[in-house]
């Protein structure tokens, strides 16, 4: 007995059904790309110890991409990326973090190394983190350990900064038992003024993130006059203590890679990206400068050197 041949019509109707399907349903699940994307806003030595710990934790396959500090770079990756959009995107610094935002908004999206993210509008709702600014009972136990004798603590801040960590700051400064002296600054006339009187009023300063306060030129001029008066200045970045700031407490490298790996990986274990908001670093970095030890006359017990993770010390000129 011979087939009867196929009807041609319902054939096609078959076919062009199958054509009318959304890609992401008509290619098998395995062809999906699986790559997460680490997008770095520059080649700083900084961004290494996190990339290799986030690629060593994620389970995924790994590109990274360096927008290099140039606009134009940037575009060019972000409008490859939006025509093969990676599974997640990690990016380092806040031009990687504000392109990866606003130029690929549907991919979830893990931010590191931006101070404030708020102020750059890095945010979504496929947008997560982890927070540049270790939780400040950390950072002032160092400033104990190192700076007993400490008592009075000075914070500047523009009248414009909300951040919400600054509030934290002060009430664990109180809470750590010190009185602090906080000044909002609305102009760069009123922040070099204050920069002029503080040091002379307080045991320590204690500088914050701030665009208006936290200048080449202002910070010049707080050094200097921090000196001057033997009043040790603690910072929130290793580069302001090689810039001469006393002392910093920053999230360790290794720990920035390890959260920004397991914010993703919950997201990949079905929690909201949106939701997770930002990661607070639990392990710290501790920077000394010896230069600026000297220079205020602080004295610290060697054997408290350990907790020290580096020690900064430019040679003096001749």
């Amino acid at each position: 007995m011979s087939r009867q041949p196929t009807p041609l019509r319902p054939l096609l109707r078959l076919l062009g059904a199958l054509l009318t399907l959304p890609l992401s349903l008509a290619l098998p699940e395995a062809q999906a790309r699986d790559t997460v994307v680490i997008l770095k806003s520059d080649d700083l030595d900084a961004y290494d110890a996190p990339i290799d710990v986030f690629r060593g934790q994620i389970g995924r396959p790994v590109e990274v991409l360096n927008v290099g500090g140039d606009k134009a770079t940037g575009e060019r990756i972000a409008a490859s990326l939006a025509a093969d959009p990676p599974v997640a995107v990690f990016a380092l610094g806040a031009k990687a973090a504000w392109l990866a935002a606003r130029r690929l908004p549907q991919v979830p999206l893990v931010h590191a190394m931006v101070l404030d993210p708020a102020r750059y509008g890095i945010s979504g709702p496929a947008v997560a983190g982890v927070r540049m600014q270790p939780p400040p009972d950390l950072v002032l136990a160092q400033l104990q350990l190192l700076a007993p004798e400490v008592k009075r603590v000075g914070i500047m801040l523009s009248t414009t900064n909300n951040d919400a960590m600054v509030g934290e700051a002060i009430q664990a400064a109180r809470n750590a038992g010190y009185t602090v002296i906080a000044r909002r600054l609305s102009s760069e006339k009123d922040v070099r003024a204050a920069l002029r009187r503080l040091p002379n009023e307080v045991d320590a300063v204690w500088l914050l993130p701030d665009p208006l306060v936290v200048t080449p030129r202002n910070f010049q001029v707080l050094q200097a006059e921090a000196v001057a008066a033997r009043v040790p200045v603690l910072a929130y970045s290793e580069g302001l203590v090689q810039a001469g700031a006393l002392l910093c407490v920053a999230p360790d490298p290794n720990t920035i890679g390890r959260l920004a790996a397991e914010q993703l990986k919950r997201h990949f274990d079905g929690e909201n990206i949106g939701v997770l908001g930002e990661a607070a670093p639990d392990t710290v970095r501790v920077v000394l400068n010896r230069e600026t030890q000297d220079a205020i006359g602080l004295v610290i017990d060697p054997s408290l050197l350990g907790f020290v993770d580096a020690v900064v010390q430019r040679p003096r000129s001749r």
